[in-house]
């Protein structure tokens, strides 16, 4: 079937750019700002940077759906048989209309980052630029291809605190903003390694290298485990080095629960499709808690 002939769904324009991932995702940067802000000018109200919290918000929103167009762009012949009811595959949507929709989206993005200023400016082309390669070429790559797409999603953190800092003319990353950073990486890249396992049919249309296809199941699932337990940890600092109150504890034991089930369930049966998705599933609420989290720590007991 044509472009042409093709009709085209208003929905699809919502659901290519998975609106529920760029909504939480944006979630980060607010987690960024607010904890580089408890941590250079804890006595001044946080209120005072409401603006910057909500351009940092919508930055990553709208970075975020560019690169989900762009990947479903370069990923559709591997949807066709993987998730053919995306709005590319199943027609819904032409790749002409997929290709003006980045632009629009790239560019509003781009734009409320040089609002905030020239580096953030700088950050974000950077950032969808890459995206755009990811999406191109590093898939092929199978493992940096997965380094990628978690280090995009945790780097909201740092991207907040870094924009904090060039508000005040202050550059500060602080150790919790790294911890966060780390945390977020390695669960999400761990559940990427599981995808891997879930996706290995799809992924030989375009010889996509990830764990599983290039070392077995096995592997993958002895990878995401590490990677999970390298989360977990961290995650626990975050509060054994006095970041967080205690009286938080019900959002660390969810998390680490979460994780640690994720870290599990996969060695337990590695080609088990029920048990892969089992994995991928946890590590998906635990990163959720995880977020939650991270926005609810430096805020919890500040005065706007």
């Amino acid at each position: 079937m044509s472009d042409k002939s093709r009709k085209t769904d208003p929905k699809a324009f919502v659901s290519i750019i998975r609106p529920q991932n760029c909504i939480i995702g944006g979630l980060t940067v607010i987690s960024g700002i607010a904890i580089a802000h408890r941590i250079a000018q804890p006595l001044v109200p946080m209120g005072q940077f409401q603006n910057l919290f909500v351009l940092g918000y919508f930055i990553y929103f709208f970075v975020a759906a560019a690169g989900n167009v762009v990947n479903d762009i370069f990923d559709i012949e591997i949807d066709r048989i993987n998730r053919p009811h995306r709005a590319l595959p199943s027609g819904r949507m032409t790749v002409r209309q997929a290709w003006i929709y980045v632009v629009i989206l790239s560019s509003i993005g781009a734009l409320l980052a040089l609002i905030v200023g020239l580096y953030s400016f700088v950050i974000v082309v950077f950032f969808e630029v890459v995206g755009y390669y990811y999406a191109a070429k590093g898939k092929e790559l199978g493992i940096a291809g997965n380094l990628m797409v978690a280090f995009s999603f945790a780097f909201g953190t740092v991207y907040g605190s870094f924009i904090y800092g060039e508000t005040i003319g202050q550059f500060i990353i602080p150790t919790p903003t790294w911890l966060f950073f780390i945390t977020a990486f390695m669960i999400l890249q761990a559940r990427e390694t599981i995808k891997g396992a879930e996706d290995v049919e799809g992924d030989e249309l375009r010889d996509v290298r990830t764990i599983a296809r290039v070392y077995g199941h096995r592997a993958a699932a002895g990878v995401s485990a590490i990677l999970n337990l390298i989360g977990i940890t961290c995650y626990i600092l975050i509060w054994y080095l006095g970041y967080a109150s205690f009286n938080l504890w019900p959002l660390l034991l969810a998390g680490v629960i979460a994780v640690l089930g994720a870290a599990i369930a996969p060695l337990a049966g590695p080609e088990d499709k029920k048990k892969l998705l089992i994995g991928s599933t946890l590590d998906k609420v635990g990163a959720l808690i995880g977020l939650i989290a991270f926005v609810v720590i430096p805020f919890y007991g500040a005065v706007f």
